[in-house]
């Protein structure tokens, strides 16, 4: 009898052993499987340096090659692999001195990564809670501490992480790279586990007027989604949208791509709308953080409100490079040969009219942070309908990026993303987009915009257009 148990203590033992043994195994090719080889971060690296030297769309691009050189040797790393987010961390730093928001590697995010259970939204230096998974911090909130570091040293630390001319258009890109915390700041050393692992931080908030410090536990980037999803977040804009103030029609859109169904939904709403509301007078069309990268979009809504074919002449650089064809081609250029030489071409944004259509007055409301497709389509407004805009100073350049294009590197797990094309306008080389009507935000202001507690921006265009209604 002794010995039957003791040969089941055995036994039992042995599958234990076997077991966690078989698991840590298994763990351990997968973790082999995501790190990346030295040579494959290099030849990342050179992509991106070659594709400064080839096709960035600028005089100085020898220059900001070497730039790039150079601050990449500070942070070069010295081991045979590693984890896609260490990749992030070497060669993010060095394309960061571009100082352009559309040349930049995309932070990775694997499932397996530890991220803090909530995320935010940087206004002016502050973070909002967006969203969370825990019931302690709500969405709304203001982030205060993490860990004893207050937010502005988190954000000096995160920066060379982010790309952009200013520090406004940078701190729009810290709401993944807070989140990620845990795995690009706070992790000291690579570990191989079966089970996962839970880190505790003390995070400090101010909850309606009053600071509070609570403990909450990381947990995966996977199941963030679906525990996030119990708890109410902050609004975020639809597509696309309408609905009158008054007498005033108000277009309001979001950030989407040219493509696919939604595309065809973006259609059936602008023309089911003007059917439906074809009496208006006025419409303002509100574009305020519109990233949208096709000019289509605003193009075909505007084509509603055209009674003649019209044409913009507008100004583009690119590069005359092999690499660069198709984009040539795109903006009329016949390729017949490689000469590395900036050109400046001309092209025009041209409009038809287009049924059902509409006599109205037509405004565009915009703010710091429209860019790219929405602020050529409202440069481009401007000088069709004058004294018709309002809002505040573009962030982004008249003259910025206008083609972008985008590759994946399967092996890090990360897009790197490099502009082919600027806007090249015949203004001073920093000018940025000025409204004819400037709305001046306090920061209480706008985080009260991005809590949708009050729109005061939008409350002051109506009576700009109200007032300037009843003077005509």
């Amino acid at each position: 009898m002794k010995t039957g148990i003791r040969l089941f203590v055995v036994f039992m033992i042995s599958g234990i052993v076997v077991t966690f043994s078989l698991s840590w195994i298994i763990e351990f090719y997968k973790y082999q499987k995501r790190l990346v080889p030295l040579d494959r971060v290099e030849r990342l690296f050179d992509s991106a340096v070659r594709t400064i030297k080839e096709t960035y769309p600028s005089e100085d691009r020898e220059e900001i090659a070497r730039r790039v050189l150079d601050e990449y040797h500070k942070y070069k790393p010295n081991r045979k692999k590693m984890l896609p987010i260490d990749v992030f961390k070497v060669i993010q730093p060095a394309l960061s001195v571009v100082n352009d928001q559309n040349f930049r590697l995309y932070p990775p995010i694997e499932p397996v990564y530890s991220v803090l259970p909530f995320t935010v939204i940087v206004v002016d230096g502050r973070a909002i809670v967006s969203s969370s998974a825990v019931e302690d911090i709500k969405a709304g909130d203001e982030l205060l501490e993490i860990n004893g570091r207050k937010i502005s040293e988190l954000i000096n630390q995160l920066l060379p992480y982010t790309s952009g001319e200013n520090y406004s258009i940078r701190e729009q890109q810290l709401s993944s790279l807070i989140q990620l915390i845990p795995e690009l700041v706070d992790k000291n050393k690579d570990k191989i586990g079966i089970f996962y692992r839970q880190r505790e931080y003390n995070i400090k908030v101010k909850s309606d007027g009053v600071e509070k410090t609570v403990v909450v536990k990381t947990m995966t980037a996977m199941s963030y989604p679906r525990e996030s999803a119990q708890f109410p977040a902050l609004p975020t804009r639809r597509p696309f949208e309408f609905y009158k103030e008054g007498d005033i029609g108000v277009f309001k859109f979001g950030t989407f791509t040219l493509s696919g169904t939604i595309y065809n939904s973006y259609r059936d709403f602008v023309t089911n709308t003007l059917v439906q509301n074809n009496d208006m007078k006025v419409v303002l069309v509100d574009l305020r953080g519109v990233a949208s990268r096709d000019f289509t979009i605003f193009k075909e809504l505007f084509e509603h409100f055209v009674d003649k074919k019209t044409s913009v002449e507008r100004w583009i650089s690119i590069v005359n490079t092999a690499y660069n064809m198709s984009v040539l081609n795109k903006y009329g250029v016949d390729f017949e040969k490689t000469t590395n030489e900036l050109l400046r071409i001309k092209f025009f944004h041209t409009f038809e009219p287009r049924e059902p259509f509409i006599k109205a007055d037509v405004w565009v409301l915009f703010d710091r942070y429209t860019s790219n497709a929405a602020l050529d389509f409202i440069y481009t407004f401007k000088k069709l309908r004058e004294d018709r805009t309002i809002g505040e100073p573009t962030l982004m350049k008249i003259n910025h990026t206008t083609e972008v294009d985008y590759k994946f590197d399967d092996s890090a797990k990360t897009s790197f993303i490099f502009p082919s094309a600027v806007i090249n306008e015949p203004i001073q080389h920093d000018a940025v987009l000025k409204p004819d009507y400037e709305i001046e935000l306090t920061t209480e202001e706008r985080i009260n915009y991005v809590k949708s507690i009050e729109d005061v921006m939008l409350n002051k265009a109506l009576e700009i257009i109200r007032e300037r209604a009843v003077k005509r």
